[in-house]
């Protein structure tokens, strides 16, 4: 084979183009027109031709194939890609995340889990993040869901018992010695809580947590239900499910409304003003370490066998270990105050999803039914006297062409079940 074959190289802004000048092949039936490319050259092997073609700049490894063949010329050009450099990790964007923002880089998940709200949070900005978690709340919320949920609760309240949060008590002895393990873990780094500064953003993401245990709880009867407690918790906390940090008191109070109206089982604002009213009692007690520890572990023991064990690491834990360590009564009780101030209006506030024209409009039927029905009613009693075969007909066919069946009816009769 031949090394002396003629070639020319023409650096681009993305590629470098290489012609070679082949004119003892046979170009329409030659198939073997590959260039093999290397950092800095590439060859060509064609009988009777083999050359090596240095690169004026480093190229990306691999094949290239003809991009242009001039027959008459008996020319062949290839586009060779320019070398990709691998950016830098300093370069990279990453932003931190978890407790206190404590943490960094890609989440450590087993192979075998799938964290599917925000598995990349160190590539998200916490701009970015809550971004992302209102247009996904936009987009879940499902209005007829909440508005039959609004309604029934009207009647029944759901069938929950509406004071069932559990009464206070001590942490057991197997609680206690998880708790003991979970501080040890940090022995040698108590300064990293001790030290901590920003207390009040730390103690929003843990009273959004504790709201998230509350609704739970309430809803589940105070036990931890296998199939759906992780899954209450970590979507109705934004600390949980986007790794959010919050700017204040209505920030937190209204994300929690909207998520807890958006994705458990059941929901009401009136479950959300019930739990935070709790919440504030708990935490205005003088056990309320005792209390948020129990909730914590409560929250640890429903991930640690899901996928959302992975926030045991990043959260709960951590918070475990802040509340043994070092929690801020003070910011805290200043916490409370001004939740207690923010929540009449944030009850009172819509959500943002449009709910009260829903509302309204489901609230209709059942006036413009309940006033059907009782025309119909009026109406039989009037011809009460008539064939009764003749009465069931006229019924039968009234029922038939109504285009709406009784919603108020309907709401009645529905059974939702945990």
């Amino acid at each position: 084979m031949e090394d002396n074959l003629s070639f020319r190289t023409e650096l681009g802004s993305k590629h470098i183009d290489v012609s070679l000048d082949l004119p003892e092949l046979d170009l329409e039936h030659e198939s073997n027109l590959v260039l093999d490319i290397f950092p800095n050259e590439c060859t060509f092997t064609a009988a009777p031709y083999h050359a090596r073609i240095p690169l004026p700049h480093p190229a990306q490894p691999g094949k290239a194939f003809p991009e242009n063949i001039d027959y008459e010329k008996s020319t062949v050009t290839f586009r060779v890609p320019l070398e990709v450099k691998p950016i830098a990790d300093a370069e990279l964007p990453s932003f931190p995340y978890g407790f206190c923002r404590f943490y960094s880089g890609p989440l450590s998940l087993d192979t075998s889990q799938e964290f599917k709200v925000l598995p990349n949070p160190n590539e998200c900005s916490f701009s970015k993040r809550w971004e992302l978690k209102e247009a996904a709340e936009q987009d879940d919320f499902y209005g007829e869901h909440y508005g039959m949920d609004y309604i029934q609760f009207s009647i029944d309240k759901l069938g929950l018992n509406m004071d069932s949060f559990p009464t206070p008590s001590k942490l057991t002895d197997e609680q206690s010695y998880r708790i003991g393990v979970i501080v040890e873990e940090k022995a040698r780094q108590t300064e990293t809580y001790t030290s901590i500064e920003d207390h009040r953003t730390v103690l929003l993401s843990l009273i959004d947590i504790l709201l998230a245990v509350a609704y739970d709880q309430l809803t589940n009867s105070n036990e931890i239900n296998e199939a759906n407690s992780h899954i209450n918790i970590h979507r109705i906390s934004a600390t949980l499910a986007y790794f959010v940090e919050f700017d204040g008191v209505e920030q937190m109070l209204r994300s929690f409304y909207r998520r807890s109206c958006t994705y458990p089982f059941y929901r009401s604002k009136e479950i959300a003003l019930a739990c935070v009213k709790r919440v504030v009692s708990r935490l205005s007690s003088e056990d309320r370490n005792e209390w948020m520890k129990q909730q914590l572990i409560h929250t640890y023991e429903a991930f640690k066998r899901t996928e959302c064990a992975v926030l045991n690491h990043y959260f709960v834990k951590d918070f475990i270990r802040y509340v043994e360590l070092a929690l801020d009564k003070e910011t805290l009780q200043q916490c409370l105050k001004d939740i207690d101030k923010a929540l009449p209006d944030t009850h009172r506030a819509g959500l943002g999803f449009g709910e009260e024209k829903l509302l309204q409009k489901l609230l209709q039927d059942i006036m413009g039914q309940e006033e059907s029905d009782s025309t119909d009613s009026d109406d039989y009693e009037s011809t009460e006297e008539e064939d009764t075969d003749i009465d069931n007909e006229s019924v039968g066919t009234d029922a038939e062409t109504n285009p709406n069946e009784n919603v108020l009816e309907k709401l009645m009769n529905l059974k939702l079940s945990g």
